[in-house]
C-alpha cells in the first residue's frame, strides 16, 4: 500500500523517541502495533549537529513504519544513561496520537505486553468520532490510541488502513497553553484552533489530582488538518532533564514537513542542512526549540 495522501504544510513526518535499548522498543511496536522496520542505521554527524545533540553521532536509529504504507514514522534513538524521566510529569513533548481500527481489540492485545494501560477505551464527553485509549511504551512514551470513526465538524481525522495506523497528532505538555500555541502561530504561520478547559483524566491520575480537575488545552493547525495538542499542565510538573549534547529522554522531538524553511521565523539550531533517510530524502531540514523547551524538526517540503 502506498501514503493515502502527499505531505502538506505542517504534517507530522517522524515522532522521535529515546530509549536505551532502542531494539527492543522496536520489537514492541512490530509485535503489538503491526509495524515494520524501514531504516536500521546509526545518527550521521550532520543529523547530530542539526538536533543540536552532537553526542548524538553514531547512535543506532530504528525507524519503523505501518503495514498500511503512510510515509509517517516512529524513530527509536539509542540513547545511553538517560537520567529518570517519569511519564506525564514533564514539560515538552508528551504524547503520541495514533490513529487505529479497532481500540477494544487492541486493548486486549496490550494487556499481555509490555505496555502499560493507563486509560481503557472509552469515548470522549465531546464526540462520538473519536474512541481513544492510553498507554506507555517501554521507553515511558505516552500513546493515545484513537479509533477514529470520522471527521470532526470542524477538523479531518485520518482513517486508519491498518490495524494501528500512523502518527497524526503529537501532544505537548507546557506550564502556558497559549504562549506555547503562539509560539507556532508566530513562527511558523499555523493557526490556533479550538480551545476547552475540561477534567483531563490522564493528567489528574498522574498528578493524583481529583477527577474533576479542569485543564485547558488547544491545538495548533493549518485548515481542517490538526497536527498538536497543546496542554497546560500543573505548576508542579517538571523540566525534563537532560544529558549534555544528547537528546531528551522519552519522546524528544517530532518532525513536521513545511513549504519553505526560508519562512521559518524562529532561531534555528543549526543552518539548514539536506539529509538522507526515511523521512528526509535529500530534503532540507533544520530545527528549533519551541516555548516549552520541545525539540522541533523541520522538513522542507520542496
Amino acid at each position: 500500500m502506498t501514503d493515502y495522501r502527499a505531505d502538506y504544510e505542517s504534517r507530522i513526518k517522524i515522532a522521535t523517541v529515546s530509549a536505551e535499548n532502542p531494539q527492543t522498543v522496536a520489537d514492541s511496536y512490530i509485535r503489538y502495533f503491526g509495524y515494520k522496520i524501514v531504516q536500521d542505521n546509526n545518527v550521521s554527524e550532520a543529523e547530530a549537529l542539526a538536533w543540536g545533540t552532537p553526542g548524538m553521532k553514531g547512535m543506532r536509529q530504528i525507524i519503523v513504519a505501518p503495514e498500511s504504507g503512510t510515509q509517517v514514522f516512529m524513530r527509536i534513538i539509542e540513547n545511553p544513561d538517560l537520567p529518570a524521566c517519569e511519564p506525564l510529569k514533564t514539560y515538552g513533548w508528551t504524547g503520541i496520537e495514533i490513529t487505529l481500527q479497532d481500540a477494544d481489540a487492541l486493548n486486549e492485545r496490550l494487556k499481555n505486553s509490555p505496555f502499560k494501560i493507563i486509560g481503557e477505551p472509552a469515548l470522549l464527553d465531546f464526540s462520538d468520532r473519536i474512541y481513544p485509549m492510553q498507554a506507555v511504551g517501554l521507553a515511558g512514551e505516552m500513546f493515545y490510541l484513537n479509533e477514529v470513526r470520522g471527521d470532526l465538524p470542524d477538523y479531518n481525522l485520518p482513517l486508519a488502513r491498518s490495524f494501528v495506523d500512523h502518527v497524526f497528532i503529537m501532544v505537548l505538555a507546557t506550564p502556558d497553553m497559549q504562549q506555547a500555541i503562539n509560539f507556532y502561530r508566530d513562527n511558523f504561520g499555523w493557526d490556533q484552533g479550538n480551545s476547552y478547559c475540561v477534567p483531563y483524566s490522564v493528567i489528574n491520575n498522574a498528578f493524583a489530582m481529583p477527577e474533576e480537575t479542569e485543564h485547558e488545552l488547544s491545538m495548533t493547525c493549518v485548515g481542517r488538518d490538526v497536527n498538536n495538542e497543546v496542554d497546560t499542565y500543573p505548576d508542579s510538573t517538571e523540566v525534563r532533564n537532560c544529558n549534555d549534547g544528547m537528546l531528551p529522554p522519552g519522546i524528544a522531538m517530532t518532525s513536521y514537513m513545511v513549504a519553505d524553511l526560508d519562512a521559518i521565523k524562529a532561531d534555528l539550531i543549526a543552518p539548514p542542512v539536506r539529509l538522507e533517510g526515511m523521512g528526509y530524502g535529500g530534503k532540507r531540514v533544520a530545527c528549533c526549540t519551541g516555548w516549552a523547551g520541545e525539540l522541533i524538526e523541520l522538513i522542507e517540503i520542496g
